[in-house]
Parts: C-alpha cells; structure tokens; sequence
C-alpha cells in the first residue's frame, strides 16, 4: 500500500468484481508476488498451484480442475505484455472465470 500511497479506501474496491483501479490492483498484484503467483511480472501456473494444492490434496477432482485454470490463465494471461499493476487484474480476471469458486464476495 505504501509503495502507491493507497488508503484503506482502495482496499474497498477489492471486494468488487475486477477490473479494480489501479491502485488496488497494484495491492493485489504485490499480493500475488509474496505467494509466487506472479514471477518475474508473469502469471507463475507453477506457483498457483503450489499455493492451491494442500486445500485440495483429499480432493483429486478438484485438483486437476485447479491445474486447469492454471494452464488456461497461464495461456491467456502471459501471451502479452501488461503493466505490472494491470497484471493483478489480468490475473484475478482469469481465476474468477475459470473458477468462480474461489471468488470469496463479500
């Protein structure tokens, strides 16, 4: 938050569907770098599923669903340059598409 001079206020718009503005997505985009997610600017499938994986171990079905949405937000996502900021954006986008589950609204 720091890094953009964001406010609690641009924490709100997190809690709508994306695109956000460019400062929440800037926070979430600093979100997804801390838990691998986005590597070196890209979308990390690899990374997505590390952090997905021990929420589904019991549960092969929803696993293999988890390891699609990676591999289709990984084609969709890092087939083109975005903005840094754009990419929290891009990112959270293609998750909620493919699996609207993880969507948590509020």
């Amino acid at each position: 938050m720091r890094n953009v001079n964001a406010t609690e206020a641009d924490l709100e718009y997190l809690r709508n569907e994306p695109p956000f503005p460019e400062k929440s997505s800037c926070i979430i985009t600093c979100l997804l770098e801390k838990i691998n997610i986005v590597q070196d600017n890209k979308f990390s499938k690899k990374g997505f599923i590390m952090i997905i994986s021990p929420l589904l171990l019991t549960n092969t079905k929803k696993l293999e669903h988890m390891k699609s949405v990676g591999e289709n937000c990984e084609n969709e996502i890092n087939h083109h340059e975005v903005s840094k900021c754009q990419l929290g954006n891009e990112i959270t986008t293609c998750v909620y598409k493919y699996a609207p589950e993880l969507h948590f609204k509020n």
